[in-house]
């Protein structure tokens, strides 16, 4: 594990973003998910006539993805702030 930077903002933010295991975490939860999502939302695709939508199963692995990485750099900023005031 890295040491953490001095500089506040989005530096910090990407730092957390990419340390303490955030990707690994972050693409099993859109593995997950995603899979999940694409099943409800495609499913006619999937197992039918339709045509699959590469964009929307692109964003509906993606989404989780963020949403994951955003709740762990949440986190980890709102822990680093209470503990430093």
């Amino acid at each position: 594990m890295m040491s953490e930077p001095h500089q506040k903002g989005w530096r910090l933010v990407l730092f957390y973003a990419v340390n303490n295991g955030v990707p690994a975490r972050s693409l099993k939860v859109a593995v997950v998910v995603g899979t999940v999502l694409n099943l409800i939302n495609q499913g006619d695709a999937l197992f039918g006539d339709a045509a699959i939508n590469w964009t929307k199963v692109l964003f509906t692995f993606a989404m989780p993805y963020a949403v994951s990485t955003y709740g762990a750099v949440a986190a980890q900023w709102d822990g680093r702030h209470k503990t430093s005031n």
